[in-house]
């Protein structure tokens, strides 16, 4: 808790162990198992690895200029506060995730995946291998959150190669494994968009299993469709691509569900889109719905409604913590379907200070606090007994 206000963390993040996949992954694809080095171009600092599969770098991580640049953000980080220092020396376990949530003031964290997402950003990945990977982090996402199990809520990994064995995963995941959420990537991989026919039996499964999916992307990625590649060796590449990377990437994924018809034919799906900020929502649905107007009845698709309505009862968004905009925001498009994420324990986070700062915005009413530090996340997640009904936090 923090002054007051239950803290519910819609995407807390893991830095997985370098044995994650060496542990956990299926005995027949152990000696593909990803490989996780320093990074040659930052030597001597803590915690700078690069992330091969098959032996191929991801491509962000072969720009030595990025690389600079990330290890300048790192040892500011590592300034802010020690206990990065004895989170990394444990490799991010449990014991110091929970130690980082009660500094932050996190009371339940939706724990998501880091380098369980970049391993499957590679378009070429074989889907039995990309399946198997998340699998494995699932296995082992599973057993961390044990340590504390009431906290840590699990959002399990998804691989989009292949529609069929993604819902196979989810299912697992939900039934098994006790998963809130599922996670997803929003760029297209090998030419499939989101709203494609491909991906329907994955939103039957979500839909029938009623678990939100939350799509997130990724900076580590070699995804031939990813809008950071156009500036891979720009100079400034790294806040470029931190600056146009997340949102753009979100926004386009909505605008694939609602304009392809994918909130349409599964009205019972939930998505949110996480670390993208939120500023640019109220413009962008604004947009759509304009453009649907304009070009949307000679389309193919057929919609029942505007897509800016599609985001009202399906989705959701994260807010940045120091998001000088979202009082806008909120004027805008209410502040029911906003959550909070601390993007712990990535360098670019506000760590130890997020909660702090959100909490610092003169401009946001105390309702709009407790909703989306609390009661918004906890609808989003259908967490029994976490509801905004709860009188007290049950843990």
């Amino acid at each position: 808790m923090k002054n007051n206000f239950f803290v519910m963390d819609s995407d807390f993040h893991m830095m997985e162990p370098h044995n994650l996949w060496d542990r956990y992954l299926d005995d027949r694809f152990k000696a593909q198992a990803p490989k996780i080095t320093p990074n040659p171009h930052v030597a001597g600092i803590v915690g700078m690895e690069t992330v091969s599969v098959n032996g191929k770098l991801p491509v962000s991580q072969s720009d030595p200029k990025a690389a600079r640049t990330r290890a300048d953000l790192r040892r500011r980080a590592l300034s802010q506060t020690p206990h990065y220092a004895r989170a990394l020396a444990r490799e991010f376990d449990a014991e110091t995730h929970i130690e980082a949530m009660d500094i932050e003031g996190v009371d339940v964290g939706i724990v998501y995946s880091t380098r369980g997402r970049q391993v499957l950003a590679i378009d070429e990945l074989d889907p039995q291998f990309g399946a198997a990977l998340a699998r494995a982090y699932n296995n082992w996402a599973y057993d961390y959150c044990q340590y504390n199990s009431q906290r840590l809520r699990l959002a399990a990994q998804l691989d989009f190669h292949d529609a069929v064995l993604a819902a196979e995963e989810a299912r697992r995941a939900v039934e098994k494994l006790g998963a809130v959420a599922v996670i997803g990537n929003p760029n297209p991989i090998n030419g499939r968009h989101l709203h494609d026919p491909y991906f329907e039996p994955l939103w039957n499964e979500l839909e029938r299993l009623d678990i939100p999916l939350g799509l997130h992307p990724t900076g580590v990625s070699s995804l031939q469709d990813n809008i950071g590649r156009r500036f891979i060796g720009h100079p400034a590449s790294s806040p470029i691509t931190h600056s146009v990377r997340n949102p753009i990437e979100s926004l386009l994924a909505f605008s694939s569900m609602a304009m392809g018809g994918v909130f349409e034919r599964h009205p019972g799906l939930t998505v949110a889109y996480l670390e993208s900020a939120c500023g640019w929502l109220p413009w962008w649905l604004d947009r759509l719905d304009d453009q649907w107007e304009k070009l949307g009845p000679g389309c193919e698709v057929t919609l029942s409604r505007k897509p800016s309505e599609y985001f009202f009862r399906q989705c959701y968004i994260a807010a940045e913590p120091d998001e000088a905009g979202l009082p806008g925001v909120i004027s805008v498009i209410g502040d029911d379907r906003i959550v909070i994420s601390t993007d712990y324990p990535h360098d670019d986070g506000l760590f130890p200070f997020a909660i702090d700062t959100f909490l610092s915005q003169a401009d946001l009413k105390e309702e709009s606090k407790r909703k989306i530090l609390w009661d918004n996340c906890a609808r989003l997640y259908r967490i029994p007994g976490l509801l905004p009904d709860a009188k007290t936090l049950p843990l």
